[in-house]
């Protein structure tokens, strides 16, 4: 079930007009290469994993800090982003109506991601 229905946001909006078609071979790979971004992600937050991950709303703390990075702090001007609002033409609701899943997708994430850190006390010495 395709909830946005990309493929026809795709076709007419013209802020879309750069971007490659979703059958092209590398946007089709593009799971594969959100690997090698998460690896990169745990390669920069590690440093901070004590004070993120075991601490007091930890979960809170990791939402907003990707949140942050994925819409506030994004340097390309994609839909929903500060910059994007600013160099695109696209509408203010164009702007808007991606926000709520992304938000849902990282709540989700940061909220699971810290219950599996904390399912246990882990002693690795």
């Amino acid at each position: 079930m395709n909830l946005q229905n990309y493929a026809s946001a795709f076709v007419t909006m013209d802020a879309f007009a750069n971007f490659r078609s979703l059958d092209s071979t590398i946007v089709r790979l593009a799971p594969v290469f959100q690997i090698f971004r998460g690896a990169f992600f745990a390669f920069i937050l590690y440093p901070f994993y004590n004070t993120l991950i075991k601490s007091d709303y930890a979960w809170v703390k990791m939402f907003f800090l990707i949140w942050g990075f994925s819409l506030i702090g994004s340097v390309a001007p994609i839909p929903g982003s500060i910059e994007g609002m600013i160099y695109t033409k696209m509408s203010l609701v164009e702007h808007l109506i991606g926000i709520p899943e992304v938000t849902v997708q990282i709540f989700v994430f940061s909220w699971f991601f810290v219950k599996w850190e904390n399912r246990t006390e882990r002693d690795y010495s």
